[in-house]
């Protein structure tokens, strides 16, 4: 799902609002608090028109806390870089493959450490000045200065000298030793004008504070309006560099609404065009309803259960080979009612190198023989399980915990908590829930970037890294993985990497989720690609009258 880098949440000022704006049948909460807002009247009779203005309501149960592309790394936050900026490549469709975007075409050496991207010379930015290399240089440098977010993906990879410009439109990065998901990486570098960034720096900042809710970016929409909690408008820009199609929006509105029910009946209605975060129940009554389209699409988002390695009885490795005995597999992908495929590991199986068979039957004996073997949590214990609110499904996957723990004495306490309020828990294992579900949605389709950000001991603490597992050996084989240019010698390298991780069950392994944007019939142009963020490009849909 999400994706936030933790420190995002903690630097967040706000949390996700409960308020639903579909309380009226108005769009987007129309009524008094909006009509004296400072945007006025003028705002609501836009947004209220949107079939004949061209504005989609896309509704999500998760905010958009920091929009810095040096910080911010969820799904939602995603999403929206992803229309304020543009980036080197860009992925596109199901399965996803790479399409240059501001750059034309690249070229590479033969022990793949040296890059060159020619980027496209009608590239500009939102205020009209072009999009150089220097922009480039300027926007990887800071976000490996500033070391939070997508970091992960270039630091130790490129150092700060490592990225020139040779000409206004060449970009030359030289690598300090390969890095096979390199190209992947680029398309989450988002490409920031630097004078708009400096002009807006604060005590040396480098725009952190600013960017939170601003951007500077050359893509194809810009912000008119941000309501942390509440809803964020996006304006399209029509002098975009690119060019738009004869048919394009005018702009969308992205409203934060926690109940899946709320959302379901919003389409039902046409009150809103797009929503995600359904519950598998609501979307199975929308996939009977008339002028609604339910997609079902093999994705590569991997819904699994963080355990704390290193407090309380999950730090105990044998208590957590017995929750993965103890676990209902087949009653979660019921709960999931056929939006779903169980997973055997860490990966899902469309990964090339995933480990096809399931190591963890469900099995109340050999889970009370593992328990027997922790001398401290034989006999049982209290533990807790937090998920996100508003989500059901991950409110059942505390359901099928609590029924099969009671089995062997261990007593689950069941608390909903709000994303970005749990995300700021993980940073410290004291703090950190001993068990926590999450989607993890996929940067780019490739082993390096499930393991790396979930068990790579850089990654503890981050909401990937809930876990807080530190093994130096699994170290060095995700290290080795990811500079071997050879795929095979990888998935050899991956392979013993997923046989350590599913002996030591440092997490619970779940499903991969089917997944595609619901929306209305009237949304043209829609296309599914399973990248975090990439779920719906505003950029290439249209709204039929």
């Amino acid at each position: 799902m999400r994706v936030p880098d933790p420190q995002t949440a903690l630097s967040h000022r706000f949390t996700m609002s409960r308020r639903s704006l579909l309380r009226t049948s108005a769009v987007v909460g129309a009524g008094a608090a909006m009509a004296t807002s400072p945007y006025g009247r003028a705002a609501l009779a836009s947004m209220a028109a949107q079939k004949s203005s061209g504005i989609a309501i896309f509704s999500s149960a998760v905010d958009i806390p920091n929009i810095d592309p040096a910080v911010g790394h969820d799904g939602s936050i995603a999403m929206a870089q992803k229309h304020l900026y543009d980036t080197l490549y860009r992925h596109q469709g199901n399965p996803p493959e790479l399409v240059p975007w501001l750059a034309k075409d690249h070229s590479v050496n033969d022990d793949a450490t040296e890059w060159t991207f020619n980027l496209d010379e009608r590239a500009t930015f939102a205020d009209g000045s072009p999009v150089t290399a220097e922009a480039v240089v300027y926007s990887l440098q800071r976000v490996l200065e500033i070391n939070r977010g997508i970091a992960w993906m270039f630091a130790d990879i490129v150092d700060a000298d490592g990225i020139t410009a040779p000409d206004e439109h060449t970009v030359k990065f030289v690598l300090n030793k390969p890095y096979a998901p390199f190209l992947h990486a680029t398309a989450w570098l988002f490409i920031l004008n630097p004078a708009i960034v400096d002009e807006n720096e604060k005590d040396g900042d480098r725009g952190q504070e600013w960017l939170t809710n601003n951007a500077a970016g050359s893509g194809p929409f810009t912000i008119s309006r941000w309501e942390p909690g509440n809803l964020y408008q996006f304006d399209a820009n029509p002098d975009y560099w690119r060019g738009w199609e004869s048919d394009y929006l005018e702009g969308f509105v992205y409203q934060v609404s926690e109940e899946s029910s709320t959302k379901r009946l919003a389409l039902q209605q046409g009150d809103i065009q797009l929503a995600e975060w359904l519950s598998p129940q609501d979307r199975q009554l929308l996939s009977q309803v008339e002028g609604v389209v339910v997609p079902q699409e093999p994705s590569i988002t991997t819904y699994t259960i963080k355990l704390n390695s290193k407090v309380g009885p999950t730090s105990d490795v044998h208590v957590r080979r017995a929750l993965s005995y103890a676990f209902d597999y087949e009653a979660m992908l019921q709960v999931m009612s056929g939006f779903a495929t169980r997973i055997a590991g860490p990966l899902p199986l469309s990964i090339t190198g995933a480990v096809q068979e399931p190591a963890y039957e469900t099995n109340l004996d050999k889970a009370r023989e593992e328990l027997a073997k922790s001398e401290e949590w034989a006999d049982g214990f209290d533990i807790e399980f937090v998920y996100v609110a508003g989500l059901d499904e991950e409110r059942q996957t505390g359901q099928i915990l609590l029924d099969q723990l009671r089995e062997l004495n261990i007593n689950v306490k069941i608390t909903p908590m709000e994303w970005a309020n749990a995300v700021a828990l993980f940073e410290d294992p004291e703090t950190s829930p001993a068990m926590f579900p999450i989607y993890s949605g996929s940067d780019f389709p490739d082993p390096d970037n499930y393991l790396w950000q979930s068990f790579h001991s850089s990654s503890a603490g981050t909401w990937t890294g809930a876990d807080h597992y530190v093994n130096p050996d699994i170290d060095k084989l995700l290290e080795d993985g990811r500079s071997n240019p050879n795929e095979d010698e990888r998935i050899a390298i991956y392979d013993e990497a997923q046989t350590i991780l599913i002996d030591e069950a440092v997490e619970l392994y779940l499903f991969a989720s089917i997944e595609g944007m619901v929306h209305r019939d009237s949304v043209q142009g829609y296309q599914y690609c399973p990248v975090m963020g990439s779920d719906v490009s505003f950029y290439t849909i249209s709204l039929s009258e």
